[in-house]
């Protein structure tokens, strides 16, 4: 009969080098909130601390990820909140530049005007844009990680998506 093994059973040893296992999805889960090289990197420390300082309250080894993701986030809003600004990157989203033939300087200017329009949503708005758009989470997986029904995570993504909507029929304009 297969049990799930319980998170208390690991060594130390086995929890580090699970640990840095993972350590290039805590630095790209970092950079794509704080955006910066050297914050991501602060961020991935701040991760392996708490991770180790917390060790203990992973209940399942199987959660081991989520849990981790978790506090990869928390920390980099707690980092954010340091810095007052949340920004968002516009890496991984090629899909959205304008075709081939377009020239730079107007794929640059849509990449700023979306960057700007961003910038109007609230944390938590542009949290969950980040995680299912940039990270591609599923509803649930969002709605998991961040422990909130999957109907508020639809939700906020629905309204976050109007919001950047009517911007954009603004044409970016503050209101």
């Amino acid at each position: 009969m297969f049990r799930k093994k319980r998170a208390g059973s690991w060594t130390d040893e086995t929890f580090l080098a699970t640990l840095y296992a993972e350590e290039h999805y805590i630095y790209r889960m970092s950079f794509l909130y704080l955006k910066e090289e050297q914050e991501a990197l602060e961020n991935v420390q701040e991760v392996a601390f708490r991770a180790w300082k917390y060790r203990k309250s992973l209940k399942e080894i199987t959660y081991f990820k989520t849990w981790l993701t978790r506090i990869t986030i928390n920390a980099a809003l707690d980092q954010l909140k340091k810095h007052q600004t949340l920004v968002w990157t516009t890496d991984g989203m090629e899909n959205l530049k304008e075709p081939q033939t377009a020239s730079f300087e107007h794929v640059v200017v849509n990449q700023l005007f979306l960057a700007d329009l961003l910038e109007r949503l609230d944390v938590k708005e542009r949290s969950l844009l980040t995680l299912r758009y940039q990270a591609d989470y599923s509803l649930q997986e969002i709605a998991d990680l961040l422990d909130i029904p999957v109907s508020t995570v639809k939700s906020t993504l629905y309204r976050a998506i109007q919001k950047l909507q009517r911007q954009q029929l603004k044409g970016g304009e503050s209101g």
